[in-house]
């Protein structure tokens, strides 16, 4: 909309033809400060008991002094004078010094009523995911040495978020969606290791562990269902990467698959010989 000298209307006044927003305003949103003391004097003694004044502040515009109702609605107040509010905007009550909610909202004599612009803004963004490193023990290597067999590759992650504005101003950022598009590939690192070490096990007393087992016999069988130095059953033998029967492997295997059952389980597969560890 255009008024007589082609100038852009707010589209925030809403209701007042375009040739008289001027006088609307002049008449319904001016300061108290223009009047003067005899004429507001004259307006408080006409309006006592049918209307109450309150200030009007409409987002980063001045605050103007108006007559309403006594207990009406803030959002009556903000929209009788041609302000149109959007179903984000927020029109607060100050009265004394505080802000006000529920029915108390309902205007007072000398209550502010704030009208705040509230714009909200969703945007996507693409963000990297750094890759990870594998390592895999071998003994294809000298021990401490580290060969990298491929290369890593960054992933990428899609970042949904809102951002809030009051009156143009940013006050709050929070992201409501991540999406990863593409999987990173992790580096993979072959690091040297001695024949059948397991780091953090190598120190341990697996020759009384042993002795206490099986008596030391890497073939040893118990009825039961248990194998070699360490008693192991099939199962267990086959979680730790062992394969076929366990008494069959040799000693430096079967020691090795002890340190990796260890690694992960602790002394709790050997309850009574596991102390000597």
């Amino acid at each position: 909309m255009r008024d007589a000298t082609n100038t852009p209307v707010p589209h925030r006044l809403r209701g007042i033809a375009a040739g008289t927003v001027a006088a609307a305003l002049a008449i319904s949103l001016a300061p108290a400060a223009v009047a003067a003391p005899e004429q507001a004097d004259t307006a408080r003694t006409a309006e006592a008991g049918r209307q109450v004044s309150v200030r009007l502040k409409v987002a980063t515009q001045p605050a103007v002094e108006v007559a309403v109702a006594p207990r009406a609605w803030p959002i009556a107040v903000v929209e009788a004078q041609g302000v149109a509010v959007d179903d984000n905007d927020l029109v607060e009550v100050v009265r004394e010094g505080r802000e006000v909610s529920g029915t108390r909202k309902r205007v007072r004599n000398g209550d502010t009523v704030r009208l705040v612009t509230v714009e909200k803004q969703r945007k996507t963004k693409s963000a990297r995911v750094r890759p990870g490193v594998v390592e895999v023990p071998t003994t294809k290597l000298a021990p401490g040495r580290r060969k990298v067999v491929r290369e890593g590759k960054p992933g990428v992650r899609e970042i949904v978020a809102l951002r809030t504005f009051h009156n143009g101003e940013p006050v709050r950022y929070r992201v409501v969606d991540r999406t990863l598009v593409v999987e990173p590939q992790s580096r993979r690192v072959l690091v040297g290791r001695e024949p059948w070490s397991v780091p953090g096990t190598d120190g341990l007393n697996w020759g009384a562990l042993a002795n206490c087992e099986s008596g030391g016999n890497p073939r040893a069988v118990n009825p039961a269902g248990y194998y070699g130095l360490y008693q192991f059953d099939v199962g267990t033998w086959g979680s730790v990467g062992g394969s076929g029967m366990p008494h069959h492997a040799s000693a430096e295997e079967q020691t090795y698959r002890a340190k990796l059952l260890y690694k992960s389980r602790g002394r709790s597969p050997w309850p009574n010989c596991g102390r000597l560890l």
